[in-house]
């Protein structure tokens, strides 16, 4: 993701390290509930694509499970059901990119 993200502007890459450096020392919350936060705010204001896979991924990267995803992104509905909705397909999407690297190589072991 950085690499695209610093061909599209390397300015802009330049401000994303910087934020990165700035949050990898915090802690006061775990690597896990930031991302729940994140995830969060990515429902919200609908930032379902390159930022809410990041944030899933590190979420069950930091030990999250799918289903621990699936309820984070459910407790949003409450603020906007039609967001919640489309961020659940979204994340189907991409629990099942994440499933199909394991079918593929399970069915070639067969």
């Amino acid at each position: 993701m950085r690499a695209e993200v610093r061909a599209l502007d390397p300015g802009f890459a330049d401000y994303m390290d910087l934020q990165s450096r700035m949050r990898a020392g915090m802690s006061r919350i775990s690597v896990r509930e930031r991302a729940f936060a994140t995830m969060t705010v990515d429902v919200l204001y609908q930032t379902l694509q390159e930022s809410f896979r990041a944030h899933v991924g590190r979420a069950l990267g930091a030990g999250v499970t799918p289903a621990e995803v699936r309820a984070a992104v459910r407790a949003t509905a409450t603020f906007g059901m039609t967001r919640t909705w489309r961020a659940l397909n979204v994340l189907d999407a991409l629990l099942a990119e994440q499933d199909e690297p394991q079918g593929k190589q399970s069915a070639g072991d067969a």
